[in-house]
């Protein structure tokens, strides 16, 4: 048996009717959000690089706590307070890295885009 393998066009649906209020605000709402955005997406633009800066030094700082570690543990008199106390912030550090996702920081502009987008082509407005 044979497949076809080309694209299936995807059937363009009709909208249907919707509350009349609705769809007489629908277009004034989505140029007040395209207006926001026009506000919103360059300063997320700018945060951006103070993140991923940010991220940068957090790295730099986990290898060196990692160092420091390494380095306590193969001394000759091991301070274990001072090893636990050193690995109890390599884990707050490691926590911090894993809990700070830039790309979710800074998605909200572009999620927004992609519902007026959809928003858009659905009721056609």
């Amino acid at each position: 048996m044979k497949r076809n393998s080309a694209p299936q066009a995807v059937p363009k649906t009709v909208p249907r009717p919707i509350n009349p209020k609705f769809k007489s605000r629908l277009p004034a709402i989505m140029t007040e959000i395209s207006d926001k955005l026009l506000v919103i997406e360059p300063a997320i633009e700018q945060v951006n690089e103070q993140l991923r800066e940010f991220l940068d030094y957090l790295d730099f700082e986990i290898r060196k706590v990692e160092l420091e570690i390494k380095d306590l543990s193969w001394r000759d008199r091991v301070d274990l307070g001072a090893v636990k106390e050193a690995e109890s912030w390599l884990k707050q550090l490691q926590q911090l890295k894993a809990d700070f996702n830039v790309d979710v920081m800074t998605s909200p502009p572009r999620t927004i885009r992609e519902m007026v987008d959809r928003i858009q082509n659905l009721f056609e407005v």
